[in-house]
């Protein structure tokens, strides 16, 4: 069965997956303390640091989607790099303490990038930017 389903697939919906779950669980559902701690670095309230997680959550699952409706597009995977790339150092500079955690930003954030960068390199991707 697996020889069936190609990397393209596996990399494509894993990354559309972490997409739609990490809008839903720790931003809708929660929101996760970590999530309001990241949102309070940039010297929101508690009220507003709930709102920019309710915000970032929606649109996440909205991303999650678009990776998945616009299949062979190539800019959803770019976006997917810079976002990672742009939430990894984002944590760096503001919320250095959660590096350290069992579940932190790096191993998320890294992996989601080499996903993204797979998916780019499979034949059932576009040319750029179609």
């Amino acid at each position: 069965m697996l020889n069936k389903i190609s990397t393209y697939r596996i990399c494509r919906f894993s990354v559309a997956f972490v997409w739609l779950y990490h809008g839903i669980v720790p931003k809708l559902l929660g929101p996760h303390a970590d999530e309001l701690t990241m949102n309070k670095s940039l010297g929101l309230s508690d009220e507003s640091a709930m709102q920019l997680a309710m915000i970032a959550g929606v649109a996440e699952v909205i991303f999650g989607v678009i990776v998945l409706v616009f299949w062979h597009q190539r800019w959803p995977l770019v976006i997917t790099i810079l976002a990672m790339i742009g939430l990894l150092a984002f944590t760096v500079v503001f919320v250095p303490n959660l590096l350290a955690g069992a579940f932190n930003p790096v191993t998320t954030n890294l992996t989601v990038l080499a996903l993204a960068v797979i998916a780019l390199k499979q034949p059932e991707v576009s040319k750029p930017w179609n």
